[in-house]
């Protein structure tokens, strides 16, 4: 009887190793199809490749009106507010007399990148210094230029400065060495 019990031992030890042998290779089957897995994923995934790149660079555009007084050469000023603004010479419409009509061209340029659209441009008389201007029988100040024109870059516009005095009589004197001043706007304008 003694030797059926050490076989039962002996049984008894063989079956974990079996669990374990069987284990191992169920463990050592799995690893190799992984690795059949991942061979294969690698070998259908193999491809050629090309890129293409772009890459860019932007600017805004500069936008610059500009005015002189010249005629020829033309030395361009900016003005951009009231107090730089260009000064047309007094004597261009110094001392108007009943009747008369009197012209000064000034000058535009488009100094910027791209194409302007300049506003007609508009007349305000001083609030300060327009007895000149005021009723009931003003001098008029009327401009060549009524609608917004497009310069393009590098291009100029002359737009006619017209004061007319009224036919006055005796009955206005009181506009005999009255002055007046005033400003001429021009606004550029780019985009919507």
């Amino acid at each position: 009887m003694a030797s059926t019990n050490v076989r039962n031992d002996v049984i008894a030890q063989d079956a974990p190793e079996r669990k374990k042998r069987k284990r191992a290779a169920i463990v050592r089957f799995g690893l190799v199809g992984a690795a059949l897995v991942g061979i294969g994923a690698a070998a259908t995934s193999a491809a050629w490749t090309d890129d293409a790149w772009f890459s860019a660079t932007a600017t805004a555009a500069t936008i610059e009106l500009e005015g002189s007084l010249d005629t020829t050469p033309r030395t361009w000023d900016v003005a951009d507010d009231e107090v730089g603004a260009l000064e047309i010479p007094a004597e261009a419409f110094a001392d108007l007399v009943p009747g008369e009509v009197r012209e000064y061209i000034v000058h535009v340029q488009n100094a910027g990148s791209v194409d302007i659209t300049v506003a007609a441009p508009v007349w305000t008389p001083s609030t300060t210094d327009a007895d000149l201007f005021a009723a009931p029988a003003p001098v008029t100040v009327t401009l060549s230029q009524t609608a917004p024109f497009t310069l393009e870059p590098g291009d100029s516009g002359d737009v006619t400065v017209t004061m007319t005095a009224p036919s006055w009589t005796n009955a206005e004197d009181e506009y005999q060495g009255a002055s007046g001043s005033g400003t001429i706007r021009f606004t550029g304008t780019v985009g919507s």
